[in-house]
């Protein structure tokens, strides 16, 4: 088939930029409000578009929860990929890895994860994602496990503390807004600071 000078492609890529730009403000709305406090009316008006239009990009709610979640997991994926890539110890990698899922998470906007939110879904999606978060917090525990055998760290409660991570790094998408008066950059690593050094003054 021809491709009229990219005529073709740039049409999918348009489609695609109108469905990431509906899934931020989906993201946006389901973050402030709750997924079953929302409606899809109210999406589209936000976006400006009818409802009939939100269904060109989305089959219902329960895809556009689901793919603004799915975005949610891949900012995790996408940053144990570069963990695991990286060189250093397992302290570094540690770092690197909630440095990162931060940062990804607060310039791609995604949903704030709940049981609730979750559970909304069709039972293969639930199970998909449970898994793929059960494989972060594995990844998170294995590195802090190996990070107190190398003395880099106290010996903490490896599932307390790898579940008080996640749970401070999901908890962002309920406060920090694009418009934010401080970076990305800014916020993960001072929440970096607070995780591998707390707030208790210390000579």
């Amino acid at each position: 088939m021809a491709n009229w000078n990219g005529a073709v492609a740039l049409r999918e890529e348009i489609r695609e930029l109108k469905r990431r730009a509906a899934l931020r403000v989906a993201a946006r709305i389901f973050n402030e409000k709750g997924y079953h406090a929302t409606s899809l009316d109210e999406i589209a008006d936000e976006i400006g578009v009818t409802k009939t239009a939100l269904y060109y990009y989305f089959k219902n709610k329960e895809q556009l929860l689901y793919d603004c979640l799915r975005l949610t997991y891949n900012c995790g994926q996408n940053a144990r990929l570069e963990a695991e890539a990286s060189n250093g110890t397992a302290f570094d990698k540690l770092q690197l890895l909630y440095r990162r899922f931060m940062e990804n998470l607060m310039v791609e906007r995604g949903a704030y994860t709940t049981m609730a939110n979750i559970r909304a879904l069709p039972e293969a999606q639930q199970a998909e994602l449970l898994e793929r978060r059960r494989n972060l917090d594995r990844y998170s525990r294995m590195l802090i496990e190996k990070a107190i055998e190398e003395g880099a760290l106290r010996p903490v409660d490896v599932r307390l503390t790898s579940n008080f991570f996640l749970g401070a790094v999901n908890w962002i998408l309920r406060w920090h807004t694009e418009d934010d008066a401080m970076r990305p950059e800014e916020v993960s690593a001072h929440f970096l600071d607070l995780f591998m050094n707390g707030i208790v003054a210390r000579d």
